[in-house]
């Protein structure tokens, strides 16, 4: 997977290898009414899609209907301290599930590769050309 972003003034312009594009306006000079995430919010809504997404697919493998699914992720961030310290990633499933169906959307939710990029990663190696 490779991802190149380029970046004029307060618009940034991010296309992966597969094709797939993201853009975003962030900077002092941003438009109020420009709503799009800043790249502290795009990190944490990543994990909360990611693990959606891991929980769909699972729901969707074994026929489970469970309708809409819910993450809300939070976290006391500070410029300068590390993002992934201090997160706290709730998740609803709707539909009436018992104790062991929840224990097994957690364990499905855990293995979105953002989360586990989070726990298991070590250093990243940043260099200016």
């Amino acid at each position: 997977m490779r991802i190149d972003v380029r970046n004029t003034g307060i618009h940034y312009h991010g296309e992966a290898d597969s094709g797939m594009q993201l853009d975003i306006v962030f900077g002092p000079e941003k438009p109020a009414e420009d709503d799009t995430m800043n790249p502290v919010e795009l990190f944490a809504a990543s994990l909360g899609m990611c693990v959606a997404a891991m929980i769909r697919k699972h729901c969707d493998e074994r026929e489970l209907e469970c309708g809409e699914i819910k993450v809300t992720v939070e976290g006391d961030w500070e410029p300068g301290d590390p993002m992934c310290e201090n997160l706290e990633v709730t998740v609803t499933v709707e539909g009436d599930w018992d104790e062991r169906r929840k224990a097994a959307f957690l364990k499905v939710a855990e293995t979105c590769p953002v989360h586990q990029s989070i726990v298991n990663c070590g250093g990243v190696n940043i260099e200016i050309a």
